[in-house]
């Protein structure tokens, strides 16, 4: 038995397209950098955020679904970011918001206080230029956010 077999490539379009090479190593490394040293674009970010969250909470005739919703979308956002400016210490407080927010049914003054706290939470990780949990300090901030949350859960009989 003859087997010869002959082996055919189909052509690639995308790659007809788009070419060959790839991304040149000193863009790279300047994207990179620019990533890793950059805090004054995030400070912007921050303040913007932080005024949503307080513009949220101030108006008292909206229904506490839509206030939640508005700080969601604020404290996501600050989450993502806080990862892209390389403050993952932000990225976990947030995280940890956002997992307390779909339980929130009501705002009241429990509520108020812990948005609160994180707000200062994450001016203090700014301010302090704090850049990751694994310090003493970072690691004592995500703590006291996590036993007011779970004060909160206690205090309204809410299984987590």
């Amino acid at each position: 038995m003859n087997s010869k077999v002959e082996l055919i490539t189909p052509p690639n379009r995308i790659k007809e397209k788009v070419g060959s090479g790839g991304i040149d190593k000193d863009a790279l490394k300047q994207a990179e950098a620019h990533m890793t040293h950059n805090e004054k674009d995030f400070l912007p970010i921050i303040d913007e955020h932080m005024d949503r969250i307080a513009l949220a909470l101030q108006d008292t005739k909206r229904k506490p679904q839509d206030v939640i919703l508005d700080l969601t979308s604020s404290v996501y956002l600050l989450k993502s970011k806080g990862g892209m400016y390389n403050y993952p210490l932000i990225t976990d407080v947030s995280s940890l918001i956002l997992n307390f927010l779909p339980r929130v049914e009501r705002i009241d003054a429990d509520i108020l206080e812990i948005i609160a706290a994180y707000q200062v939470t994450v001016r203090a990780i700014i301010t302090r230029t704090l850049r990751g949990p694994k310090t003493a300090e970072g690691q004592s901030l995500i703590t006291a956010l996590e036993h007011a949350c779970q004060r909160y859960y206690k205090q309204h009989f809410i299984k987590v």
